[in-house]
C-alpha cells in the first residue's frame, strides 16, 4: 500500500476514532465514552504498528533481505497481534470495559479503510477513456 495512502488512512482513523468516541458518550454515556475512546485508541495504535512493521519488511525484501530477516519481521507482526489480544483481555475483563462500545472503537482501522477504498482510484475508471 502507498504510503499516501497510509497516511489517509491514519487521519480516517483519527476522524472516525473521535466521532465513535461522542456517539459513544450519547448513546452510554460516561462508561460508553470512556470504552469506545479506549478502543479508537487502541485501534489506532494497531493500524499505526502493523503499517510500520509491513512497511519494513517490505522495504527489506525489496533491498534482497535474507529469508531469516524477513521471518522476524513476520515474527513482530505476531508478536504484535499478541500483545494486541492481551490488551483487549485487560481491557474488558480487568478494565471492565463496556464491550460494545469498546468494540466500535477498536474496529475504527476497519471502518476507515473501508471509507477510504471507496474513494480511492481504480484501475478500471483510469483505463476506460484510453479504452474509447
Amino acid at each position: 500500500m502507498p504510503m499516501p495512502a497510509i497516511k489517509k488512512i491514519e487521519r480516517a482513523n483519527l476522524i472516525l476514532g473521535v466521532a465513535i468516541t461522542c456517539g459513544a458518550g450519547l448513546l452510554w454515556g460516561a462508561a460508553g465514552m470512556l470504552a469506545a475512546g479506549v478502543g479508537a485508541a487502541l485501534g489506532c495504535l494497531n493500524f499505526w504498528s502493523i503499517a510500520r512493521l509491513a512497511g519494513r519488511a517490505v522495504a527489506r525484501v525489496q533491498t534482497g533481505a535474507t529469508g531469516g530477516q524477513a521471518a522476524m519481521l513476520g515474527v513482530g507482526l505476531a508478536l504484535k497481534m499478541a500483545a494486541l489480544f492481551v490488551l483487549v483481555w485487560a481491557a474488558v475483563r480487568v478494565g471492565h470495559l463496556a464491550v460494545l462500545p469498546f468494540s466500535l472503537g477498536l474496529s475504527v482501522f476497519v471502518i476507515s479503510i473501508f471509507l477510504t477504498s471507496l474513494s480511492a482510484p481504480t484501475g478500471a475508471a483510469e483505463e476506460a477513456p484510453e479504452a474509447r
